[in-house]
């Protein structure tokens, strides 16, 4: 049972960003009072828009592309800016990019998205992007990416100061690729969240992508390697050289890297001194009571680490008992994940008992 009840702070869980609006171009609704114009209807998540504001120059809301050029050659016509441009499930030709090079400077785009797609000519894709200094996220989740791909889009990096957030979840990745993107941090001074999820490159790549890291880089924030092979003990000896210098980093997902309590010592060790990490997400991993422990070490130490996601690892009621007393040390933590672990229905109830008198409901998830 997830208590999940009046959270007293922020919850600074890494999520992927979602706006209002989005927009599907196969249905009719009037956006706009011009005639000419094409109509699209919006659906809504949080609250239908008003006439005035569906006609408002400054509405921003989010086109789908299902793969065909007429909805960008329609795209054209309409008189709104438009906040994010989603292409999902396409192949996105040589003439979709000569097309989506027109709209992507007239409607300055800010978030560019390609999900599940691809892209035919990624020099010319890289190439319509750098001239669009709108564009500031671009997005590929379970997009045919490739080390070709990576490359290119490394080379973007180093050569522009507009992206900030960059998507390349399930990308197929690999070795070559993840290196590039490593090196091409360490001259980039304006991306700060990085997604590498679900990426199969091996140990050597990762080792490569951290190399270079370590090498410098003044402005990433969040970076997300889950589903990777990122808890080995030669990456985790890598990632702590980076840790140890204290980088920006304020989020870092580990999720489902095969982590051991091994690995973890040597993860706490690094955020002794490290005074910007302030989210770790570590589940779905081969965690004991052990890492229970240093992470429990680490919360009561004096950094600024206050959400921890330790859900669905080995951790018994000997460890969890640890981690929630840890956690009204110093009244910093905010989220702390520990459902999934190995406790019986009694031992739950009896923990969920010490939340409560604990006066930890919304903070401590059971």
């Amino acid at each position: 049972s997830e208590l999940n009840l009046n959270t007293r702070h922020p919850v600074m869980t890494p999520t992927r960003p979602s706006r209002h609006y989005s927009v599907d171009s196969s249905n009719t609704s009037s956006t706009s009072s011009s005639a000419d114009e094409p109509r699209f209807r919006y659906s809504v998540t949080r609250k239908q828009p008003s006439p005035s504001e569906l006609q408002d120059d400054g509405l921003r809301g989010v086109v789908l592309i299902q793969g065909t050029a007429d909805d960008l050659i329609s795209l054209q016509k309409v008189q709104n800016d438009v906040f994010e441009l989603r292409f999902s499930d396409s192949g996105v030709t040589v003439d979709m990019l000569h097309l989506l090079d027109k709209v992507i400077q007239d409607k300055r785009i800010v978030r560019l998205i390609f999900e599940d797609c691809e892209i035919e000519d990624w020099e010319m894709f890289a190439d319509i992007v750098e001239q669009c200094s709108s564009v500031s996220h671009l997005g590929f989740h379970g997009s045919n990416v490739g080390d070709e791909g990576a490359v290119r889009i490394s080379r973007l990096l180093s050569s522009t100061e507009h992206i900030t957030s960059l998507d390349l979840v399930q990308g197929r990745i690999g070795c070559s690729g993840v290196a590039a993107l490593g090196v091409a941090l360490m001259q980039n001074t304006s991306l700060k969240s990085l997604n590498l999820s679900k990426n199969p490159f091996k140990v050597k790549g990762a080792t490569l992508f951290f190399r270079a890291l370590k090498g410098g880089n003044s402005t990433l924030q969040y970076l997300s390697l889950s589903s990777t092979c990122c808890g080995s003990t030669e990456v985790v000896m890598m990632l702590c050289a980076l840790l140890l210098r204290n980088p920006p980093l304020s989020h870092l997902n580990l999720n489902n890297t095969g982590l051991t309590d091994d690995s973890l010592t040597l993860l706490a060790e690094s955020l002794i001194h490290n005074s910007h990490l302030s989210s770790l997400c570590l589940s779905d991993n081969l965690l004991g009571d052990s890492s229970a422990h240093e992470v429990a070490v680490t919360l009561a130490d004096r950094n600024k680490l206050h959400h921890v996601d330790l859900s669905s690892n080995r951790i018994t009621p000997k460890g969890l008992y640890v981690l929630i007393h840890s956690s009204t040390v110093h009244g910093r933590v905010t989220r702390l994940e520990l459902s999934g672990n190995h406790v019986t229905p009694r031992q739950q109830r009896e923990l969920l008992t010490l939340v409560e008198d604990l006066a930890l409901v919304g903070t401590v998830v059971m």
